[in-house]
């Protein structure tokens, strides 16, 4: 089980050839939290409909995961935790989300999640 972080979507969105690639060779089912569709929609492009449109229909190709409770408490734990090593909430949601459903973290930006305990976090490309 894999958790895809707002970084590979990012790069694939902005037409990076190794997170295209990537997404077409996903063969299994994977996951991405609420809180990077959050991320995704504030970007300005979304200001224009048929782009907001474009990437709302790619993110439904994958299973989201809400933010519930026990997702909502690790995630504060890991914020207080890790304060010192930069790791912003958004971050601590989606590392919780990641942790919670037991999956590994894929994701560009590895330093920003590799001190966390009990998180399997590796970039794809």
């Amino acid at each position: 089980m894999k958790v895809i972080d707002s970084s590979i979507f990012i790069d694939h969105f902005r037409g990076h050839p190794p997170a295209t690639s990537f997404f077409e060779s996903l063969s299994d089912l994977a996951l991405f939290s609420a809180v990077t569709e959050t991320e995704l929609l504030t970007g300005n492009q979304c200001s224009i409909a048929e782009t907001r449109k474009k990437i709302l229909q790619f993110l439904a190709k994958f299973e989201k995961i809400s933010v519930d409770n026990p997702i909502a408490q690790l995630a504060g734990d890991l914020s207080r935790e890790h304060r010192a090593n930069g790791l912003e909430l958004g971050d601590a949601l989606i590392a919780a989300t990641a942790i919670i459903n037991k999956a590994e973290l894929l994701t560009r930006n590895v330093r920003d999640f590799e001190k966390i305990k009990d998180l399997r976090v590796r970039s794809p490309y």
